[in-house]
């Protein structure tokens, strides 16, 4: 009977032990995948930044804003950003990702082909945010959205959830590199929830800065100091290495019928 006791108590044990060794490995599984499409969307909203003057130009020579192009572009971005070379390509997820970045440039094929409409509008955070919208149509296990504190949000619809708000404040306060939360309630679902704070740059401050960071700033005439940036928006008076925003991602269980969508 003993020796039939302990050889249960070993079985149990070693349930355990493999039970949160399997946590742990998908735990850890989690915590890269949403940190690797963090950084992937990051990359790519910097790529959208750069590419402004392009973006705006008459030319139709293009090629570089859409399909497989772009991505590598993206991808080139993300290496020198990050020190590192893209390796993710086999990850569904990111591969999800990487699928809608490029719908998104093709919806907005007509408008960056305009040779007569100057200014385009089509910066990073409308990028982001058309992303985040098609993720929200789909069921590809994947949402991401740009936000920051409520009162320093300009689309309201990038307004932090309870979620985000709790992490907002670990980032400003604790200065953390970023919050990783697993097994946290999404749409009623079990989820991955990611954050991770995006610095202001010198290249935000033409748009979050202050007023002698506008580009159409040229002197000290108050009647030529312009307090909107060119997106129409006052301008903030963040400073650098302010908190300009946080990239929020969420992972959740892939619906069965995504890839119909």
């Amino acid at each position: 009977m003993l020796k039939l006791c302990n050889i249960i108590f070993v079985i149990v044990v070693l349930f355990i032990e493999n039970a949160n060794a399997n946590i742990n490995v998908n735990t850890t599984l989690n915590e890269n995948r949403v940190t690797e499409v963090a950084k992937i969307y990051q990359a790519a909203m910097v790529y959208i930044f750069t590419q402004q003057p392009l973006i705006n130009s008459d030319t139709q020579e293009k090629d570089v804003l859409f399909g497989q192009l772009f991505i590598n572009n993206v991808k080139n971005k993300y290496n020198v950003m990050f020190g590192q070379v893209f390796t993710a390509n086999n990850d569904e997820y990111i591969n999800y990702l990487l699928t809608l970045m490029m719908l998104v440039m093709e919806d907005n094929r007509t408008l960056l082909l305009d040779n007569e409409i100057g200014f385009k509008g089509f910066i990073p955070a409308i990028f982001a945010f058309q992303l985040s919208q098609k993720f929200k149509q789909r069921g590809y296990g994947l949402n991401i959205k740009f936000t920051n504190f409520e009162e320093r949000v300009r689309n309201k619809l990038n307004a932090p959830d309870h979620w985000e708000k709790a992490a907002l404040i670990k980032l400003n306060n604790n200065n953390v590199k970023s919050v990783f939360n697993e097994n946290v309630l999404f749409r009623g679902t079990s989820a991955s929830r990611y954050m991770r704070p995006v610095k202001m740059k010198p290249m935000c401050l033409s748009c979050h800065g202050i007023p002698q960071n506008n580009p159409t700033y040229n002197s000290n005439i108050k009647e030529q100091i312009h307090y909107k940036d060119k997106t129409g928006f006052i301008m903030e008076g963040w400073k650098l290495e302010d908190l300009g925003g946080a990239i929020s991602v969420v992972l959740y269980p892939i619906k069965e019928n995504a890839h119909e969508k």
